[in-house]
């Protein structure tokens, strides 16, 4: 494990968070006979998961974050309370105003809204430029040419532009290739730079007179039938040895979720850094995940939504690399902006800022997505969903979707946020109870179970229109219990609506039911209370325990 040192503004007051960071050090890394003379340095910046938000957003990240038994209690996988803690850090730093979902509320509003392209360059380069840009490399990570309105109805052709705005020199083929399959090469071509893919996986940088070699590796889910996780190792572990023999320092820029990559730092042999993406997971801290007996490559999780990004300095000790990471948090009202960027965000967004921000209704309370069982953004779309007839509502727990604090006009562009660029069309079906319970299952499989590799960046599924016992610590396939089924029902059958993005038949997109449902909601409406399983107790989970709920205190 490493250790990490926080030299700078834990404390700190807002002007002073604005400017500094948290930071995290560590000397575990990959020996190599060829590095370069003690004390030679490099930088590199490292931002993911921006979705294509060009504009500033509110954060809002999860009050508890659950994860695989083997990752209990590990960062992220905490409550908010232990997560302040695990960084020596109390609710009324400015920091867990983007850490914690109760400082969101409490002391976000007051601070504004955070990132935006504009920031985010000026950012980039302000850092680059005290380092010294020809020993600096900024990588870009998956999930940011998708996820925005703009992105949506543009087919993502700003993508490679907004790339060059942030500086980015090698990025991670991502979600583009299935959102727009027909023109996604076009945007390659476009961006001018390396793209790591499948078919290009390894490229070679000169940074500051040493050789660096950047490996791309992709979302594995994607790949033939009768792949499986050993050949996709051993794939990569190739390409590291590959790189190994010409260069002097190995990153793995991948794009597979949070936990594939922790399941290949603890396997790789020769990486000396894994920056990752897709996951949507934000730690200030370079994170080893827990192994017995090893010494796992740190991970870099950095999806934020872009609400900030990460520096990485690492230090020659003559056989081995001292890493020392900072993130870098940027509130919109106090963050320098990149004129430049923002004349370029508004002259680009004019033609569709009418459509996309468009006034539906008003928020009638916090509206978020990320969340261990259950969102409102989910329990909104499962109203809408209901008008469809529907006893029972099921959806995927997807992470993406903009934030949006009570009394907030609700627009298009917050409802195509919701399903990352895909179409996303609604389905109604019949479906018994066995059937229902092993969908749960499966999803608590890829949410809960031991094998990383498996895991596919989504929280639990989103049941509504059926109560049941979530039993974290259960065997696979006994995780879901006393499913209740709808009280009017009176056979095993039921209807069910919802939504996917990988759903092929025809139907009317989500977003499109849902701006419709929005419209006619009343002033000062409201939504139900939010649906979610009941917990079983979570033993070893910080601030999940028997104890809180006696005490009334919130988990």
């Amino acid at each position: 494990m490493p250790t990490f040192s926080r030299r700078r503004f834990l404390q700190a007051s807002v002007a002073g968070l604005a400017a500094t960071s948290l930071s995290a050090c560590t000397s575990q890394s990959v020996r190599r006979q060829d590095l370069p003379a003690a004390g030679e340095q490099l930088q590199l910046l490292f931002y993911a998961d921006t979705h294509a938000h060009w504009l500033p957003v509110t954060a809002h990240p999860p009050a508890n974050h659950l994860g695989p038994m083997d990752l209990l209690g590990q960062a992220p996988y905490m409550t908010e309370s232990s997560r302040l803690d695990a960084l020596g850090l109390s609710p009324e730093t400015s920091a867990a105003a983007w850490l914690t979902a109760r400082g969101a509320r409490q002391q976000g509003l007051g601070l504004g809204k955070m990132g935006g392209y504009a920031a985010l360059a000026a950012g980039l380069k302000a850092r680059r430029e005290a380092f010294g840009p020809q020993a600096s490399l900024t990588l870009e990570g998956g999930q940011c040419w998708n996820g925005s309105g703009l992105a949506q109805v543009s087919s993502g052709r700003h993508g490679p532009l907004s790339s060059h705005w942030l500086g980015a020199e090698v990025r991670i083929a991502s979600e583009e290739q299935q959102i727009w399959p027909d023109t996604y090469s076009e945007l390659y071509q476009a961006y001018q730079r390396p793209v790591l893919s499948d078919e290009h996986p390894l490229s070679f940088f000169d940074k500051g007179g040493m050789r660096l070699a950047v490996i791309g590796v992709t979302y594995p889910d994607t790949r033939a039938e009768g792949w499986d996780e050993n050949t996709w190792l051993a794939q990569i572990q190739s390409q590291v040895h590959q790189a190994g023999e010409e260069a002097q320092l190995v990153l793995l820029l991948s794009d597979a979720g949070t936990n594939p990559n922790f399941w290949l730092a603890q396997r790789l042999q020769g990486v000396d850094l894994i920056l990752s993406s897709r996951g949507q997971d934000l730690w200030p801290d370079l994170v080893s995940p827990r192994l017995e007996n090893a010494n796992p490559i740190p991970v870099c999780l950095a999806g934020s939504q872009g609400q900030g990004f990460f520096e990485i300095r690492l230090t020659s000790a003559g056989d081995h690399w001292q890493l020392e990471a900072d993130y870098h948090p940027l509130w919109s009202q106090l963050a320098p902006a990149a004129s430049g960027v923002a004349e370029q965000i508004a002259r680009l967004r004019a033609p569709f800022a009418g459509w996309l921000e468009e006034p539906l209704a008003v928020a009638p309370d916090w509206l978020y997505r990320r969340d261990a069982l259950a969102g409102t953004w989910d329990q909104l779309i499962a109203e809408a969903l209901k008008t469809q007839g529907a006893q029972m509502t099921l959806a995927p727990g997807l992470r993406h979707g903009l934030a949006v604090a009570p009394g907030e006009t609700l627009t298009r562009e917050h409802l195509l946020s919701l399903t990352a660029g895909y179409e996303a069309p609604v389905y109604s079906v019949q479906a018994g109870r066995e059937e229902v319970r092993s969908r749960l299952e499966a999803g608590t499989a890829q949410w809960l179970g031991s094998s990383l590799f498996l895991h596919t960046s989504e929280d639990l599924p989103r049941l509504t229109g059926g109560q049941y016992l979530l039993r974290y610590q259960a065997p696979a396939g006994q995780r879901v219990a006393e499913l209740q089924w709808p009280a009017p029902s009176t056979s095993d059958q039921v209807r069910i609506s919802g939504w996917s993005q990988h759903y092929q038949q025809e139907g009317t997109p989500l977003w499109q039911l849902l701006e419709s449902w929005l419209r006619e909601r009343p002033a000062n409406w409201q939504l139900p209370e939010k649906e979610e399983p009941s917990l079983a107790f979570v033993e070893g989970h910080p601030g999940w325990h028997p104890q809180a709920l006696v005490s009334g205190e919130p988990s």
